[in-house]
């Protein structure tokens, strides 16, 4: 049978090879030969890796013969049409690479189905140590914290994969509903006589891919046992609480088609496909307007837009409006919501009642402490009810985070519908399409005001940077009033300036859109000191986005410059004079938002500046590389180090901002000489990119220094910094197009590599933040163990 199969195989891979010099009318050479061979050589490579359990050749029948043949049928069709229409547009290629995503899924993701076909099962159970204290009712087996361990003797016989049949979750907690257990693998076979630990079986109760589990042993297996232990970390906890008929060894696996995963390599095909530096996407302007590139932009824009969406309700707790009448499963039976839902929602309540503080009553405890900023001194003194995070000033608690988020959605929230405590989640969706929506206009008034020929895959490419490296989406997935704060900073501060680059691009002609804009610009900038006051930092983008038009045009001597003046500033004076009130009024200061008083885990009002914090900070925030690992999600978070003798605030991290985000190294560009000067050339291009990247160090520096070294921090410069980035990206594409045009050797040959190259830091940005979603507290794997052990199965189809 194995002898047919090679014959057959080779005869299909003959055929597919030749087809394309047949079907285009040319005559056979060598390359087709060399297709033929690769194809036969690509076919028994991969089915040497796929049917290594038990081993290709043992027993090798008529479905695995069938198997064989359809996936090098499969592969050779690829590969033909490839060579036959690849060069005749998206609308003959997408459809190939359909077929190609359709086939990957069927075959290669769902090679355990086609190794396992011819298995014989048999039921683990009947090999059970009698001795083994397990509850045992109505056919089923029970394992719960107090009966954890199941051991088998023996077996004697080949043991290839595990699966848990009938799995049930006893626990009745609705918080548990959707849990996660580990069983501790260790067994003797033929290679190794003393009991081994041969790895860990992780199991989410309602992610069915998760119940099976291949090995790889060798020969015989003598004694296996399983010893059960419940998943623990700082946000969930599962206790070992179960039930199962049986496990089934040996068992054939399912053909498992996954709609998701087909998608995401249809995409992930097309992708490269359409990104390839001879594509169309590179060739046509975007300013052009071609049907084909705005379609592209739709698609983009849907798929991210899609991310905005759903992200933030991958934690179940974030679902409604956090009431008692929505997810009572996460409703503790008291308050309404958790502290990091709450506080927007009790300040809208206060202010409806005419109050700037908070209703609640600080504990009298805290009121007669000599200094309540003390964490250590509050834990000895084991004071109950006192607020965490919460600005506490002169007897009462605060909200130091900014206010306009509350007055965008809290406030009149209760005020229209009488309900309080509007969770985070759906706002932080609304704002996130915001975001997403300037990051389109800004670049596509970067292109239209100094890349006019920019072609459209940078264009694209650009846009997906900014939403892909920056942290927006890590946000997203913990509505907290931290990241809320900062979701809503950051999509005002883009709206901004969005409006004031379309603003500057509008003919004074128009004087009113003109005056709008400018108007709308500004009041949108001016509110970011209302969320994230580090952000307002970034409102001195004025400058290089107007000089042209009011200073080196001499339109601010103009009549209409008072007016346009007076739309500019007027918004600005009017947020900042009412942020001052709020602030005077509250902690008798205008410029004091309140942060030093923050109930925490120290001392805000004396953490002073100290000169040691910078080093390790800057490190962190920006050059510490992303540790990488073998298993999925492929990395892991690390720790701020440092040696110094100081109070150090921090939050784990998975790589600094430039380590991590490949499509920022373009920013290294200005340093050589040339394109300096075609920097240069362009006055306010070159303090956009400049500012970027002294923005970054002040706001690290800033940050580090008032509250420590936070991974949500480097959203306070990174939309921006990718912003520079990007005009460095386009500068260089623009100047090696112009160049290449004139056919200079090293342009020509440059051009496709620097675009190779930019689509690939994108395509490491995509990975990077999907992955980053999984690999970060408060960690998928306890709060969403279904959707993180489905991902986790998906990507690792193999196990």
């Amino acid at each position: 049978m194995v002898v047919l199969a090679l014959i057959i195989t080779a005869l299909v891979s003959l055929l597919a090879g030749l087809a394309p010099a047949r079907l285009g009318r040319r005559a056979v050479c060598r390359r087709d030969a060399a297709w033929a061979a690769v194809l036969w050589l690509g076919t028994w490579a991969f089915s040497l890796c796929a049917y290594h359990r038990p081993g290709l050749t043992v027993g090798f029948d008529a479905f695995r013969l069938l198997a064989v043949t359809a996936f090098c049928l499969w592969a050779g069709a690829c590969t033909a049409g490839l060579r036959l229409w690849g060069k005749r547009g998206a609308r003959f290629v997408l459809p190939l690479l359909l077929a190609a995503a359709a086939g990957t899924e069927l075959f290669i993701c769902n090679v355990t189905y086609f190794n396992t076909h011819s298995y014989e099962p048999f039921q683990l159970m009947d090999y059970l140590d009698a001795n083994v204290n397990v509850g045992r009712e109505n056919g089923r087996y029970m394992l719960d914290e107090d009966h954890k361990y199941l051991r088998f003797l023996n077996i004697d016989r080949p043991v290839y994969n595990l699966h848990l049949d009938n799995l049930t979750n006893l626990d009745t907690d609705l918080l548990h509903e959707d849990s996660t257990f580990t069983f501790s693998v260790d067994l003797t076979d033929e290679a190794n006589a003393a009991l081994s630990r041969f790895g860990s079986w992780e199991v989410a109760i309602r992610a069915d891919r998760t119940h099976t589990i291949s090995l790889d042993l060798t020969g015989d297996v003598g004694t296996l046992t399983l010893q059960a232990s419940g998943y623990s970390s700082d946000y969930a906890q599962y206790p070992v609480n179960f039930s199962i008929t049986g496990i089934t060894a040996n068992t054939p696996r399912p053909l498992q088609i996954s709609l998701l995963r087909l998608a995401a390599l249809w995409l992930a095909f097309g992708a490269v496909y359409l990104l390839r530096p001879r594509s169309g996407l590179w060739q046509r302007r975007w300013l052009a307007g071609n049907l084909c590139d705005r379609a592209a932009a739709l698609a983009l824009g849907g798929i991210l837009a899609a991310f905005v969406v759903v992200v933030p309700f991958w934690q179940p707790g974030n679902t409604g409006l956090a009431t008692e009448h929505y997810n009572t499963a996460y409703w503790d039976g008291e308050s309404t919501v958790s502290f990091v839902y709450q506080q927007y929602g009790a300040l809208a309540h206060s202010l409806l009642n005419g109050r700037l503080d908070l209703e609640e009553d600080p504990p009298p405890e805290l009121a007669a402490m000599e200094n309540p900023y003390d964490a250590t001194a509050r834990d000895a003194l084991n004071i109950q009810g006192g607020r965490w995070d919460h600005a506490y000033y002169n007897g009462r608690y605060y909200v130091y985070f900014g206010i306009v988020p509350c007055l965008l959605f809290q406030l009149p929230f209760e005020a229209i519908t009488g309900i309080q405590n509007l969770s985070y989640a759906p706002c932080m969706v609304i704002l996130g399409l915001v975001f997403l929506l300037s990051c389109f206009g800004i670049m596509g008034q970067v292109v239209r005001r100094w890349f006019p020929s920019a072609p459209t895959a940078a264009y694209l490419l650009s846009v997906a940077a900014l939403m892909l490296g920056s942290q927006f989406y890590v946000l997203l997935e913990r509505p907290y009033i931290y990241e809320y704060a900062l979701v809503c900073g950051a999509a005002l501060l883009l709206l901004g300036l969005w409006l004031w680059l379309s603003a500057a691009a509008t003919p004074v002609e128009h004087s009113g859109a003109l005056t709008a804009r400018l108007a709308l610009g500004s009041l949108c900038v001016a509110l970011v000191a209302g969320c994230r006051p580090q952000m307002e930092l970034f409102a001195l983008l004025a400058l290089p986005i107007f000089w042209n038009c009011y200073i080196t045009r001499g339109r601010l001597r103009t009549r209409a410059a008072v007016r346009e003046g007076i739309a500019f500033l007027l918004p600005v004076v009017l947020v900042a004079a009412g942020l001052m009130w709020y602030n005077y009024a509250r902690f008798g200061s205008p410029f004091d938002f309140g942060a030093n008083y923050n109930i925490t885990g120290n001392d805000m009002t004396s953490r002073g500046f100290n000169v040691v914090r910078l080093g390790p900070a800057v490190f962190t925030s920006l050059l510490e590389p992303v540790h990488l690992k073998g298993v999925f999600p492929y990395m892991y978070e690390t720790n701020l180090h440092t040696n110094a003798i100081i109070r150090t605030i921090s939050e784990k991290f998975t790589g600094g901002m430039l380590a991590a985000t490949p499509f920022t190294w373009a920013l290294l560009l200005p340093a050589l000489p040339r394109a300096r000067r075609c920097l240069h050339r362009s006055r306010s291009a070159a303090a956009v990119v400049y500012g970027s990247l002294a923005a970054m160090l002040v706001i690290t520096v800033v940050d580090c220094q008032m509250a420590g070294v936070l991974y949500r921090y480097l959203m306070d410069y990174s939309p921006v910094l990718l912003l520079g980035a990007a005009f460095c990206w386009l500068l260089a594409d623009h100047v090696l197009t112009r160049r290449a045009a004139c056919e200079e050797p090293l342009a020509v040959t440059l051009q496709p590599v620097l675009r190779t190259v930019m689509a690939g830091t994108l395509a490491w940005s995509a990975a990077y933040r999907f992955l980053t979603l999984f690999a970060m507290e408060p960690w998928l794997q306890g709060m969403n163990p279904s959707l993180y052990y489905t991902v986790n199965r998906l990507v690792q189809f193999w196990m």
